[in-house]
């Protein structure tokens, strides 16, 4: 039903939130091409999301606009009218969920060619991670630039939007800037690079962003930086394996953010949980808010990708009671003070052991390319499919269509890979707390 309301409309969504990811998601899944976000949160005004540029809500023009900031269709809906739109150009992501619903109880919708590649681009790496078992890989061998245009001209990647690039720490990497040139050159829909670095070398860091910036500025590609901070002076050492850990990507995210305009577009810290860190978590909470960035969290699992198998048992939470309930705790609490539907998603799946979020591998929205050329769906528990040096990385895809299914029924309920982010049973279970919290008044709800 709605395919056909939406297919060739230009189509806003009123939400720049969780629940707006969840329905650009929607969306794409049916091909439909998404024009903006709309927000009435001005500080949110020019920012990117998954490539789409949120706006505020402008007066009438042609197109169908979908509200999903919960509780407040009513008041949205009235925002609209005195804009200018027909009710008829207004939808609910309600609406969209109960029609997404029908089709998937007779398809399990899998994308052609992918929006994102996980590019982990290079094996080097300065730590030894307590919950990762890189530090035995850093002599293998690293695609080349050349080679990595080689595998990029593959039709697979032509509707690629965002490239996220990691390690190892990808910093390390000789051929960095060109490859950087090459990825921009090679995939004519790119629009951001979200970058994973370990914040040691500062003033290596600084000197490729800013070349890096520079490249990206001419084709309008955002730049964005995630520096890994699982705790504050010898809790990050021991985390990360390294004297002076902490120190260092203190320094670097401080010397970034005293000229952020010429380095990146957006930065934050990343933070892994582990039982041995979890007890001081809070610690790292304290210290961005201090210096002004944003911290995201993920839960340790194990990941194929890394082969930290051997290490699970020793740095999970859920192999330490007192650590799961620490940790249970803890985003329960930060979603109680924010309001934020992440921190309740990862609640979720810490009290129950099952993800109550979708994950855009299932679908082939990601796929990931390993430094030694190979192609996989997700990180964590997907064998390699083959060399996209070798083979059309786009054959290997649809000769593997049958392992992608096979991934989603053994090992997706139980992943925390990517938990963050509420499929509608989740978001269910999410309204069932708020609406048993009396005390909570309209306004004080969250509106994604």
């Amino acid at each position: 039903m709605f395919d056909d309301l939406l297919s060739g409309r230009n189509v806003y969504i009123f939400g720049a939130g969780q629940r707006g990811r969840e329905c650009l998601r929607l969306l794409r899944e049916s091909k439909i091409h998404v024009k903006a976000f709309w927000d009435n949160d001005f500080t949110k005004s020019n920012s990117v999301i998954d490539g789409i540029n949120v706006e505020t809500p402008k007066r009438s023009c042609e197109g169908i606009i979908i509200i999903t900031v919960w509780n407040c269709y009513d008041e949205i809906r009235e925002q609209l009218h005195k804009l200018g739109y027909a009710e008829n150009n207004i939808i609910s992501l309600d609406e969209l969920t109960v029609e997404k619903r029908k089709r998937d109880q007779v398809e399990s919708f899998v994308y052609e060619y992918p929006h994102t590649i996980q590019l982990p681009i290079t094996f080097l790496c300065n730590f030894d991670c307590v919950m990762c078992g890189m530090h035995h890989m850093i002599n293998r061998k690293d695609f080349s630039a050349t080679e990595l245009q080689d595998i990029l001209q593959d039709k697979l990647f032509t509707q690629v939007e965002s490239v996220g690039v990691n390690g190892g720490e990808p910093f390390l990497k000789p051929d960095l800037i060109e490859c950087f040139q090459i990825i921009i050159n090679t995939l004519p829909k790119i629009k951001n690079f979200n970058i994973i670095s370990n914040g040691f070398f500062s003033e290596k860091i600084l000197d490729s962003l800013h070349i890096i910036k520079k490249m990206c500025a001419k084709k309008n590609i955002k730049v964005n930086l995630s520096i890994s901070v699982d705790g504050i002076q010898d809790m990050q050492d021991f985390h990360r394996g390294k004297k002076n850990a902490f120190k260092n990507a203190d320094s670097t995210c401080r010397l970034i953010l005293a000229n952020k305009d010429i380095y990146i577009d957006n930065i934050k810290a990343i933070c892994t949980i582990t039982r041995y860190n979890i007890e001081r978590i809070n610690e790292v909470m304290v210290w961005a808010a201090n210096i002004g960035i944003e911290v995201e969290y993920n839960i340790a699992t194990v990941n194929a990708r890394i082969e930290n198998q051997n290490r699970v048992k020793d740095f999970s939470v859920f192999s330490d009671e007192r650590a799961k309930m620490l940790a249970t705790e803890f985003f329960y609490c930060q979603y109680k003070q924010t309001r934020k539907e992440r921190y309740f998603a990862i609640y979720l799946y810490l009290r129950k052991g099952k993800r109550y979020a979708d994950c855009p591998y299932m679908h082939n929205e990601w796929i990931t390319l390993t430094p030694d050329s190979q192609i996989s769906f997700c990180a964590t528990h997907s064998k390699t499919l083959g060399s996209g040096l070798e083979h059309s990385a786009y054959q290997l895809v649809q000769e593997n269509k049958g392992y992608l299914k096979e991934i989603k029924e053994k090992h997706c309920q139980t992943c925390s890979h990517y938990s963050y982010n509420l499929n509608s049973e989740g978001i269910k279970m999410l309204y069932d707390d708020l609406y048993k919290n009396s005390s909570l008044r309209k306004e004080e709800i969250i509106t994604w």
